[in-house]
């Protein structure tokens, strides 16, 4: 944020919009997981949905911040860049954390728990952004001019944000279906 607004980059501002509100998502889901335990109520399962359902959208409406520091970063060709071996120490972290998000998601699928879900997958996306961050960062210090970096970026680009748009997605309709279980149970009960 410091960054965007010192030197007026649309990049970084989108950046930091894209973080600053993925922080708060997966926040506000945690502070509701929190709040619950323990406490079970005939609604639990249909607010845990709705929660679910809502993480979704917030995600829908985040690829736009992510979209727009994409487009931004292919068409001023900006980039990532970090100072000399940092670059293999964030390396090591992007691949740590995606591998571990990824496990994460494998077993959070199992789980019938949506706040636990909906963490896993904001997480996946968080995961997504950082390997996207580290293959700019990466092009930018070896490729030597070789190498169209745009076209990599806009490839790593535009799969990062469809995937980014598949989860958001992906929550919504499972969500839905969910509460749609839920409110014939009820019916029936």
């Amino acid at each position: 944020a410091y960054m965007g607004i010192k030197n007026r980059s649309i990049w970084y501002g989108a950046l930091a919009a894209f973080y600053i509100a993925l922080a708060f998502l997966r926040g506000g889901v945690l502070a509701y997981h929190k709040s619950r335990i323990g406490k079970k109520t005939q609604n639990d399962e249909y607010v845990k949905a709705k929660v679910y359902r809502n993480s979704g959208i917030i995600t829908l409406i985040l690829n736009i911040a992510l979209s727009s520091a994409i487009a931004q970063m292919i068409f001023s060709d900006a980039h990532f860049t970090y100072m000399g071996w940092t670059i293999f120490a964030y390396a090591a972290y992007a691949f740590y954390k995606i591998t571990m998000s990824i496990i994460a998601l494998i077993k959070a699928h199992k789980q019938d728990d949506l706040t636990v879900r909906a963490i896993r997958n904001i997480n996946l996306v968080d995961a997504l952004v950082s390997i996207l961050a580290l293959q700019t960062a990466l092009l930018t210090m070896f490729s030597e001019g070789e190498v169209n970096i745009s076209i990599f970026n806009t490839f790593t680009g535009i799969v990062v944000s469809l995937l980014s748009v598949g989860i958001g997605i992906y929550m919504i309709v499972s969500a839905n279906k969910k509460m749609k279980e839920i409110q014939k149970e009820n019916k029936t009960n």
